[in-house]
């Protein structure tokens, strides 16, 4: 049963690509061709699938365990259906690319001051777009994260399984899964970790069972999914090569190619690299990567990132973790503030566990139980645990050696806490009294309760409780402190007002527009978007001879000058807080 449940999700995203990238050259990303293409695909999945034949017995501990993740698993799904999505990366760029895709029916490049919405990895926004398609809105975005969360745990489970652990292990390595804080945040919104865990969790365990087409597919998935799996997918690679027939191998390359293609092939000819630029802005301000791949930037990385995933609601003990970090970084000779290694604007400081942000949630005692299964696959001398744990830790490595440390890299983490989790199985299997796992799982639901209950941008008790609060409201959630809600709520009032259908927007100093999309779209469902005020090498995909804006948003564009005097032909400014809002007549 999980391995047709695997196999039918590796199945979904690879049609789900497929089928967007065959329909988007004729602009036929519509609903009704959208509609009929799955029809088409389920239809020939429901004839070739396979009818697995399902054995149970009531074993105790397991079902004990599995009403646990049932539970947790219930209230995660509860919250992202009540929740639009919300964290500042969704209003940033992934919801407005599905604006953008839907509306032209196709996801070809667009120009945009903003160039994550168009060159990174859109395999989790593809399918975000199929939803908003379908349905007609937003409301089922958030399930593609919370399904990714699901499949996991039944993915990770399976890992153990193929691993040779007993059924006690496997149902304790999905818990660990689902208690996860980290994972729990994520799951309930918009952003794409989850999905990328989830793939890479399908290529471990298709690797397991030495079925090579099948890993091929997922590893392809999950290079579509999110640039980090570039830096995380390699030694899992090398650890199945171990273990796979090097002539089957190039099965691995030629799904890589074939499914991630078509963008390759656009970011080419937007930057002259198959990833796109190294930054946002295309200018190299923000780049991710640190400046010199060399061992100081990757032991500083290591060290930092580690102490982000210790954080507890101890100002002693963060302090003190703070203070060890320093102390190291000065023993080696290394700035822990390096701006070479150090994203822009951001500074060291000790680890923090209090919000319950999924930016920056760690999962300390996850961690814990990881390293300590790591130790005891060494120290027993298993080759096969011993590879796996090996193949986690240099992940880890390549990410600390390339990313730039921030504050908010903990969710980055996300795939590899995951792909712990048949490790941390192990662990329990070691264990002589069952009831020791059972006692162990307790622990992890309860320090997984304020994630469950106490999301920063999605939580279900306190004032802002999702079930207290209108679901417009909650598109607000994780942009406070900007205090600018009334802005974007009187700029959709006056735009709506105003009776105009094609609508700029200039997110070059503010690049949060989806809060005004959705709630314009909401007044009149027929309004269209188009990025204005575009100067980067985007620019060269506007439409000729497209009918000019009647009205232009400029968020925090206040007292510019230079905006001002560039949209003036519409209408004169209208200051909103600190937005301009320019209205044709």
């Amino acid at each position: 049963m999980r391995d047709s449940v695997l196999r039918t999700a590796v199945l979904v995203g690879t049609a789900a690509l497929v089928i967007t990238e065959l329909l988007s050259p004729f602009h036929l990303l519509t609903r009704w061709p959208l509609g009929a293409a799955w029809l088409l695909a389920v239809a020939a999945w429901a004839r070739l699938r396979p009818h697995p034949v399902v054995k149970s017995r009531f074993l105790p501990v397991e079902a004990s365990l599995a009403t646990m993740i049932a539970a947790i698993g219930g209230v995660v799904a509860l919250t992202a259906i009540l929740s639009p999505p919300n964290t500042v990366d969704a209003m940033a760029y992934h919801l407005p690319r599905v604006v953008y895709w839907a509306q032209s029916g196709s996801v070809a490049f667009f120009p945009t001051p903003y160039l994550n919405q168009i060159m990174l990895q859109p395999l989790a926004e593809y399918l975000m777009l199929h939803t908003y398609l379908l349905t007609g809105g937003d409301r089922l975005i958030n399930l593609i994260a919370f399904a990714a969360y699901a499949g996991s745990i039944v993915g990770v489970s399976a890992i153990a399984a193929a691993f040779g652990l007993n059924t006690r292990s496997q149902a304790w390595a999905a818990l660990f899964c689902a208690t996860l804080p980290n994972a729990i945040l994520q799951a309930s919104g918009a952003k794409n970790d989850s999905l990328l865990a989830f793939w890479l969790v399908c290529a471990v365990y298709f690797a397991a069972r030495r079925d090579v087409p099948w890993l091929a597919l997922s590893a392809a998935l999950a290079l579509a999914t999110k640039g980090t799996a570039y830096l995380f997918l390699p030694p899992l690679l090398l650890y199945a090569a171990a273990v796979l027939p090097r002539r089957q191998l190039a099965w691995i390359a030629a799904a890589i190619c074939l499914l991630n293609g078509p963008q390759y092939a656009r970011n080419l000819q937007l930057s002259g690299s198959p990833l796109g630029f190294d930054s946002a802005q295309g200018n190299g301000v923000f780049r991710w990567r640190n400046e010199h791949l060399t061992w100081k930037p990757a032991v500083s990385n290591i060290l930092r990132n580690a102490s982000e995933q210790l954080g507890a609601r101890s100002v002693r003990w963060n302090q003190a973790v703070y203070d060890a970090v320093v102390r190291i970084h000065r023993a080696l000779g290394i700035d822990p503030q390096d701006r070479d290694t150090t994203w822009p604007g951001a500074r060291y400081e000790p680890p923090v566990n209090a919000k319950n942000h999924e930016a920056n949630a760690n999962n300390r005692w996850h961690l814990l139980a990881i390293a300590l299964a790591a130790i005891l696959a060494v120290t027993a001398r298993n080759r096969q645990w011993t590879r796996y744990a090996a193949a986690l830790l240099a992940a880890f490595l390549l990410f600390c050696l390339y990313l730039k440390w921030q504050p908010f890299l903990a969710r980055l983490e996300l795939p590899l806490f995951v792909l712990g989790a048949p490790l941390a199985g192990l662990l329990v299997e070691k264990l002589r009294y069952p009831a020791v796992a059972l006692i162990l799982a307790l622990f992890l639901v309860n320090n997984a309760r304020p994630a469950l209950f106490e999301n920063w941008t999605r939580p279900l008790k306190g004032p802002r409780s999702l079930l207290a609060t209108a679901r417009d409201d909650n598109y607000f959630s994780d942009m406070g402190q900007w205090n600018n809600r009334a802005s974007y709520l009187e700029s959709v009032e006056r735009t709506a007002g105003s009776g105009c259908t094609q609508v700029g927007l200039d997110i070059s100093e503010n690049q949060l527009e989806y809060p005004f999309q959705a709630l314009l779209r909401e007044r009149n469902p027929t309004v269209r978007f188009v990025h204005t005020g575009v100067v980067n090498a985007s620019a060269r995909y506007a439409t000729a001879g497209a009918p000019p804006p009647c009205a232009v948003l400029c968020p925090d564009c206040i007292a510019n000058q230079q905006k001002i005097a560039l949209y003036r032909e519409i209408g004169p400014p209208i200051e909103i807080g600190r937005f301009l809002l320019f209205l044709g007549k």
